[in-house]
């Protein structure tokens, strides 16, 4: 299936079929963490296995932004935020921005921050999520 530049479709229970090799450092973002950027790295490519709106399978080819974009909502489906992936070092570069949000939210809440950037690593590496 082909899919034109700018065009959107619709991905049902999407299975990555296909990591590229050649990885791609990237400046990303997130709405749900607005204001905070950093460098990421993901595969340049991928190839996705779906089902359409009609329940047919198909098979799409992903490179460049659509590629990086999907890899991004998809790790969200597997409960993997932007920063999951980012090495010790960017992830400090960022981190007094994550607690300013984690503080905003308490602050406007009144409840305690639901997670903590300090403890998610520890926890999900604990929990057995893997390489990071």
């Amino acid at each position: 299936m082909s899919h034109g530049e700018g065009e959107e479709i619709v991905l049902v229970n999407p299975r990555v079929n296909k990591y590229s090799k050649k990885t791609v450092l990237f400046n990303e973002g997130c709405l749900s963490f607005p204001g905070i950027y950093a460098d990421v790295k993901r595969p340049e490519s991928v190839k996705i296995d779906a089902r359409d709106i009609n329940g047919a399978r198909f098979t799409v080819n992903l490179s460049g932004l659509p590629a990086r974009v999907f890899q991004h909502e998809f790790d969200h489906l597997e409960g993997i935020l932007f920063f999951d992936r980012m090495t010790e070092e960017v992830l400090d570069s960022i981190r007094e921005g994550l607690q300013a949000l984690e503080k905003k939210y308490e602050d406007k809440t009144g409840f305690p921050s639901p997670e903590r950037i300090e403890t998610r690593r520890s926890k999900k590496v604990a929990a057995g999520f893997g390489k990071l």
